[in-house]
């Protein structure tokens, strides 16, 4: 049989993670390219084969431009970051120039997944129980959901229905704690911050009122390919570093998301331990269509996310060695040079 190269695959505009993942596919038959607005970013001198994005450029006209731009440089594969839910629907105008774009679902999922009012009211609580919660839009709404979910002894947190990287979380306290500030708790905020706060506007867009659960609070990085689970790699959260732990149970749980889902990429989802009941049970909290922020955490554990979802994309699955666990993990900074002024 003749040896055919695999396609070159690009990597355009997406979250600073995506500078690990490039790292981690360098050593592979695949030619792989990143585009970025920013030349100096991570992801942009991640690889020798790069190329600028226009600035400012949106919605369809970026699509085009990104076909274009792949059919120049003879790329075969796409893993969206930017625009991926609009990209979600260009797949088949990329198909039929020869070019496979990979987003982790089609856009109404997406769409589904990253508004969590809507997950939340979706979500199939046989895979996984849920923290109890509602939402709000008004000061009004605000009290009314004070007023429903108000329990003896239980802290309540909020959170916009749309967000990253906690943007807006919140846990609410009874009153201000000056200690807490200057220790430099950065998620607390009173009870009477809040009503000053919704007070603002007389609307504002969803926000989420829920139970805040105790327990420790895991991240499951995750990759799999038309609704499969390819890998996963479930991480505990701690001040300062974070522990790869074997949760065969939360490893189920990815093979039900991923399937229910019918997910194709890099995704992760992230629970919390409910200790009321004594040992602790895990509950959902939110499931993203993309990679995390901590993905470069889990490659520490020998999976290689990047190779696996591309070995995929081409049909030739590779063959999962032992995922490591057992061991905590710290990111250490570095300072790079890069360029002379």
């Amino acid at each position: 049989m003749p040896n055919i190269s695999p396609p070159a695959a690009l990597f355009n505009k997406s979250l600073s993670v995506t500078a690990a993942i490039l790292q981690g596919v360098q050593n592979s038959p695949y030619r792989v390219w990143a585009s970025h607005s920013d030349p100096l970013s991570a992801q942009y001198l991640a690889t020798k084969h790069h190329f600028v994005e226009p600035k400012h450029l949106q919605g369809e006209p970026y699509a085009r431009w990104l076909l274009q731009a792949c059919l120049e440089r003879g790329i075969g594969i796409v893993v969206a970051g930017k625009a991926r839910e609009l990209l979600a629907d260009w797949r088949p105008q990329f198909a039929a120039q020869g070019v496979q774009l990979i987003t982790a679902s089609d856009r109404a999922t997406q769409e589904l997944l990253e508004d969590k009012v809507a997950f939340l009211r979706g979500w199939d609580t046989s895979i996984l129980p849920i923290p109890r919660w509602t939402s709000f839009e008004s000061a009004e709404e605000f009290e009314r959901a004070l007023t429903e979910l108000q329990t003896e002894g239980v802290r309540l947190c909020l959170k916009p229905a749309r967000g990253i990287f906690a943007s807006g979380f919140r846990i609410l306290q009874e009153k201000p704690d000056l200690q807490r500030f200057l220790q430099g708790s950065l998620y607390d905020m009173s009870l009477a911050a809040a009503r000053e706060l919704f007070a603002v506007q007389p609307h504002f867009a969803p926000m989420l009122l829920m139970h805040t659960l105790e327990g420790p609070e895991h991240s499951v990085d995750c990759v799999a390919w038309e609704g499969e689970l390819l890998a996963a790699v479930v991480r505990r959260k701690g001040e300062g570093r974070q522990w790869i732990q074997d949760r065969p149970d939360l490893q189920e749980v990815a093979r039900r998301v991923a399937r229910t889902y019918g997910l194709s990429g890099i995704f992760n989802f992230q629970t919390k331990d409910d200790l009321a009941k004594g040992e602790g049970t895990a509950h959902m909290l939110e499931i993203n269509a993309r990679p995390s922020g901590g993905l470069r955490y889990s490659m520490k554990a020998g999976v290689n996310f990047g190779r696996l979802l591309l070995d995929a994309a081409c049909g030739q699955p590779t063959a999962l060695g032992p995922v490591q666990s057992g061991f905590a993990v710290v990111e250490e900074r570095a300072v790079r040079v890069l360029s002379h002024v």
